[in-house]
């Protein structure tokens, strides 16, 4: 996770590391948008 800040604002981004055919790359993405498409990944279960 990394966290932006920026005038009056912070803003929260998670590394991807994507996979496929090709090879492995990473992307840093907003985390709050990858919440919304991916919630399993963020969900907490003791």
């Amino acid at each position: 996770r990394e966290m932006k800040k920026l005038r009056n604002k912070e803003i929260s981004s998670v590394k991807v590391v994507w996979g496929g055919q090709a090879g492995e790359y990473a992307t840093w993405e907003l985390e709050n948008k990858f919440r919304e498409s991916y919630p399993e990944l963020f969900s907490v279960t003791p």
